[in-house]
């Protein structure tokens, strides 16, 4: 593998409550029902900030109500933070040699503020956000433009990520996907998918001449997932 892109929330950084709770709390103030974190994380696969406010409060949402979600995940991202290990598996990758990206359901404007403060957006070559492409995860829209720009073909890019959105993305561009376990989001099946349970782990995924000696398991695999389901 020549490059590999990153889904940020819930894989890069332990940002999945902080933001869910900034949806529940906006969609409550903007008059749309209760809603907890985790119905949140379920839902908001349906794309970026305006599109998971619509499906919430049921109707089209605009810039005022972005205003309002920002205006309760903005003062939570300075405590944002990386998963442990992530600095330094981007440092490992980068050494050797592979390109990073992310891909991100998130805006440009939520996902370039949030690397920032967790202190890692300097580490990739690429960020594609939410609202950079028409279709959201599962569809291949983003990821492809992600290897467009770093000038890597979609067979020589992995996809990293915590969520079976992302792994679906990764096959519909004939990308490898790796499930990564040490996320927010573990119960669901990951079927051929090499599986992640530490950040470290994809080193010896994709980098087998680091043998870092960690405990990767093997693709199909995935134990602990089958014991949520």
């Amino acid at each position: 593998m020549r490059a590999v892109v990153f889904d940020m929330d819930g894989t890069l950084l332990d940002s999945v409550p902080t933001v869910s709770q900034a949806y529940a709390d906006a969609i409550r103030s903007l008059g749309g029902p209760p809603v907890s974190p985790d119905e949140v994380v379920a839902g908001w696969h349906v794309g970026h900030t305006e599109l998971v406010l619509a499906h919430f409060l049921g109707r089209a949402c605009g810039s005022a109500e972005v205003e309002c979600f920002h205006a309760h995940l903005d003062p939570a991202i300075a405590e944002l933070r990386p998963f442990p290990g992530i600095p330094a598996l981007l440092d490992e990758l980068a050494d050797s040699g592979r390109r990073l990206g992310v891909f991100t359901a998130a805006t440009r404007r939520v996902a370039l503020s949030m690397l920032a403060a967790a202190g890692i957006d300097a580490r990739f070559d690429v960020v594609v956000a939410g609202d950079d492409v028409e279709r959201p995860k599962p569809a291949p829209d983003g990821l492809l433009l992600a290897q467009r720009q770093l000038g890597v073909p979609a067979q020589e890019t992995a996809y990293v990520g915590d969520a079976e959105v992302d792994l679906g993305c990764a096959n519909a561009a004939g990308s490898l996907g790796v499930h990564a376990r040490w996320g927010a989001r573990t119960g669901f099946w990951v079927g051929v998918h090499p599986v992640a349970a530490r950040p470290y782990d994809v080193l010896n995924l994709l980098v087998p001449s680091r043998h870092m000696g960690a405990d990767v398991a093997p693709m199909g695999n995935d134990r602990a997932d089958q014991a949520d389901l």
